[in-house]
């Protein structure tokens, strides 16, 4: 009976010594493989050196255990420098590109020695040191990342120096001139300038600034290839304009020099400078046209008023002198101060018409008066008839002061013979 029992414990260490070398022996072909690799699997070798050394010793079932966990670490290991070799390989591929594009790949090119410290410094998991593959690869992917990041923002800022080179260069060109070179000199050279200090921020890092920059001077050269062609335009325009005066009889000597410095401005590329003063001598062509036009159709008015208030008897040295200095002040090109001469004329002429309105009216206040004390017997009454028919006849043939001085003397007689008192009961 005990010689059974004897045997079945042998039997059983048996199979736990042949499952521990098993186990061993599974282990110990995986880890001779993955040495063919490049990843550090110490610790599993060491790990498996343990799992021997319970074997030795009969402790088979700490043996499979040691095995088992010599097999797991070489697993974890394999696999995660799988990943960190990935990573490795992405970050060189990424600072091969930025080589490529001339960018500076100093900084991310250091990032490879940094993750490989990570990796020596190792890190302890479950009892074991192990390398520290993990920490490794989160930089080396955080650092690609970011230089693709800062690749993508460099490519946006090349692009955008492209394209404002592009656009200084159509500005430059669009005047078209035999002497273009002092027109895109003029008209380009600050904002080359400018081009090239984008450049500079680009290669010195600083993409996002420098893309900034190149949009501002692609802004800047659209703006002043626009305004070109309106000053241009405007040019154009008051020419005309001033053709058309000139055969009125406005002078526009001032106005025509001003163009032409606009023009000679235009010509050396000070585009901003010549479109303002383009549209400031296309309000100025605007206005001369208007107070030279108020100014002529005011004097004609004027002149046939007095013409016609001569023919009534009406002389005004005031209104001479006011039409005198309009008619001159014409000639001289001073539209605003002739329009000021013709106000005082017209001021007299007003002056006038209400003068000749009072007398009028007075006058026919002064029948209505004598209509009533027709009948009424009064000896006075026929002078004080003719006087009056005198004024009529006076106010009718322009002489106002004549009339004036008549219809004094019928009311003085009129009045005398209304606040007469009557005779004595």
């Amino acid at each position: 009976m005990f010689e059974d029992k004897g045997s079945g414990i042998g039997f059983l260490k048996t199979t736990k010594a042949r499952h521990a070398e098993e186990a061993i022996g599974h282990t110990e072909g995986l880890v001779t493989v993955l040495r063919l690799t490049m990843a550090d699997i110490k610790p599993a070798e060491a790990t498996l050196a343990i799992a021997k050394q319970f074997f030795d010793a009969h402790q088979y079932a700490k043996a499979v255990q040691a095995a088992k966990r010599a097999e797991s670490i070489a697993i974890k290991l394999d696999e995660r420098f799988g990943q960190y070799q990935r990573a490795l390989q992405g970050l060189q591929s990424q600072i091969g590109s930025m080589k490529r594009l001339g960018l500076d790949t100093e900084a991310i090119t250091k990032v490879a020695g940094k993750a490989e410290e990570k990796v020596v410094a190792g890190i302890s998991e479950n009892g074991a040191f192990v390398p520290n593959y993990l920490e490794a690869r989160d930089i080396l992917v955080r650092a690609t990342q970011e230089g693709r990041a800062f690749q993508e923002k460099s490519e946006i800022a090349s692009n955008r120096i492209f394209v404002a080179e592009l656009a200084i260069e159509s500005l430059a060109n669009v005047n078209g001139s035999a002497d273009n070179g002092t027109f895109a000199h003029g008209a380009a050279s600050s904002l080359e300038q400018t081009i090239h200090v984008a450049t500079k921020e680009l290669a010195l890092g600083n993409p996002g600034h420098a893309a900034e920059i190149a949009k501002g001077i692609e802004e800047k050269a659209r703006s002043l290839k626009t305004q070109f062609a309106e000053a241009t335009k405007s040019l154009t325009e008051i020419d005309a304009k001033l053709g058309d005066l000139r055969g009125e009889g406005v002078l526009t000597h001032e106005v025509e020099t001003q163009v032409k410095m606009a023009r000679d401005m235009l010509d050396r590329g000070l585009i901003e400078p010549a479109a303002a003063m383009a549209s400031r001598l296309q309000d100025d062509v605007r206005s001369i046209a208007e107070h030279y036009r108020k100014a002529s159709t005011t004097l004609a008015d004027a002149e046939i008023l007095y013409g016609r208030l001569q023919r009534e008897g009406f002389h005004s040295y005031a209104a001479d002198a006011a039409l005198r200095d309009a008619r001159r002040t014409i000639r001289e090109g001073s539209y605003d101060r002739a329009i000021e001469h013709l106000e005082r004329a017209l001021q007299a002429f007003a002056r006038r018409t209400n003068a000749r309105a009072s007398l009028g009216k007075d006058i026919e206040e002064t029948r209505t008066r004598v209509r009533l004390l027709a009948g009424s017997g009064l000896s006075f009454l026929p002078d004080i008839q003719e006087v009056l028919g005198r004024a009529e006849r006076e106010f009718h043939q322009g002489n106002y002061s004549g009339s004036s001085e008549d219809l004094r003397i019928a009311t003085v007689l009129l009045d005398g013979v209304t606040h007469a008192p009557g005779p004595k009961k």
